[in-house]
This record gives C-alpha cells, structure tokens and sequence, in this order.
C-alpha cells in the first residue's frame, strides 16, 4: 500500500546522512525528500510575551527553564511495500529520526 513517512531530525546532517543512506538502499531520488526546518525570527509582539513570561515563572531552580530543542530537518520517504517502510523506517531511526 502506498504510503509516505516522515520522520523529524534534530541535526541536518544526521538527515542527510538518513537521505544518503536510503538512496544507497534503493530507494528513488524522487522518493526521498529533505526539508529544513527554518527558526522564525521572533516579531516584537513574541518577544515581549515571552520576556512578561520569563519574569513571571521561576528560575532555573526547578529546573523548567529549558528551551524546548526544534528539529532542524524532516525528512520524507514514499513507500510501495510494507518491506519499504520497514526498510526506511530502520535506516531513518538508525540516524536518530523521530516520528514527525
């Protein structure tokens, strides 16, 4: 059954290696897609919230304080076959991809 997977890395050369390894694999250029997740600038509006935020809630002392990381790339892979998806979903976990 056709299908597509996607899988979210933190770091873009980790993805990278997952898209080279699945083309190494067999898998169609036109089948894997790399895309990078862009940090969006912060308008004033966000900024101000989240500094009235920052003063409001405790410091690092229960330790809460901690950026939440983004990933960098999601990486997408169609499938035909239960065997492909198994298949690219091992290599794509073997380079530290995540359910997106």
């Amino acid at each position: 059954m056709p299908d597509t997977i996607h899988r979210n890395f933190k770091q873009v050369a980790d993805a990278e290696s997952a898209r080279a390894a699945l083309l190494d694999a067999g898998f169609s250029g036109g089948a894997v897609q790399l895309n990078l997740h862009d940090a969006r600038a912060k308008d004033t509006t966000t900024s101000a919230v989240d500094n009235i935020m920052d003063s409001l809630t405790p410091d690092d002392a229960d330790q809460t304080d901690h950026p939440v990381a983004h990933p960098a790339a999601l990486l997408s892979v169609d499938v035909d076959t239960d065997e492909q998806r198994e298949q690219a979903n091992a290599i794509m976990l073997r380079y530290g991809g995540t359910e997106a």
